[in-house]
Parts: C-alpha cells; sequence; structure tokens
C-alpha cells in the first residue's frame, strides 16, 4: 500500500490507544523491548512533557510511531526512545515522515542534538535501520550490555 499512510504525523488521541498498542505488540511482539515502550507511551498519554508521543494513522490504522523527549540536565539534547513502523508498512513510505517530524519538534523547542539508545538486536533491527536511514550515526556502543552478544548501541543525529 505505498503512499496509503501518506498523512501528517501528530500525537495519538485518546480514540487511537487500542490502535496505537497494536502497533506496538505487533512490531515489538513478545521481546523484552515491549513493557518500557508501552510504559513510556502510557506517560506520554498522560501528557508527560518528557515524554511525547507521535503517530501516522490513517482510518484507525497506525503505521508509526515515535517516543521522544527532552532530556533533563542537558543544554537542549532530546531523546527519541522508540521509532517503529508497522511491519506490512514499507519504511521508505513512512519512516522518514515519523523521524522528521521529531527532528522538527525537538528544533522547534531549541534542540540541538537528537539522540537514541538502543540494543543492537535483532528484534529492533527494523528500527534500528530507520533511524540509520534518516540520519543517525553510531557513537558508540558497550557490548554484551542486555545480555550476552547484545549490545547497547548510542546513535546521534544533529539538529
Amino acid at each position: 500500500m505505498p503512499g496509503y499512510f501518506h498523512a501528517a504525523p501528530r500525537a495519538p488521541h485518546t480514540g487511537d490507544a487500542e490502535a496505537v498498542r497494536s502497533l506496538v505488540f505487533s512490531a515489538l511482539g513478545v521481546t523484552p523491548y515491549v513493557d518500557r515502550v508501552v510504559e513510556l507511551l502510557a506517560s506520554a498519554e498522560r501528557g508527560d512533557p518528557d515524554s511525547r508521543a507521535l503517530i501516522i494513522e490513517r482510518d484507525g490504522t497506525v503505521a508509526a510511531l515515535a517516543l521522544y523527549g527532552p532530556i533533563a540536565g542537558t543544554t537542549n539534547t532530546w531523546r527519541l526512545v522508540t521509532a517503529i513502523v508497522a511491519p506490512l508498512v514499507d519504511l521508505a513510505d513512512v519512516g522518514h515522515v515519523i523521524v522528521d517530524a521529531v527532528a522538527s519538534r525537538a528544533l522547534a523547542e531549541g534542540g540541538r542534538l537528537l539522540v537514541a539508545e538502543m540494543a543492537d538486536d535483532v528484534a529492533l533491527g527494523r528500527s534500528l535501520a530507520l533511524l540509520q536511514a534518516n540520519g543517525f550515526k553510531e557513537e558508540g556502543r558497550v557490548r554484551d550490555f542486555f545480555r550476552a552478544g547484545v549490545a547497547l548501541i548510542f546513535l546521534r543525529k544533529d539538529l
């Protein structure tokens, strides 16, 4: 369905909760990472200024989700906690749109830097590919951080 989700990213509404969670579970499945994403999504839904959400949706189907926010104690550094695209949606179709929207919103609030920390795990391969295709560069890694063979990687995108 190329072009079907050609819609501007927006903050989720109350009525989006089920569709957003469906995306999270279909993209992340039963992995060690899903609980934290659901927790931060709930914070964003409650209006936590440090945990914000954007979605791309059409006709009740959510194609992409980004969770992001400012990092306390820094000078205009923002974090992108997660960026996921539905498994059956082409990353090239909506991926750049969701990442660009996060970058634009951070920049509009004085952001100078967007960082992401994530597991270098095959379960997050699409998310990692999405970030790398949209200007994030690896800054460092901690081997065996999550478990043997799964590193924590640090990614950066200057705004």
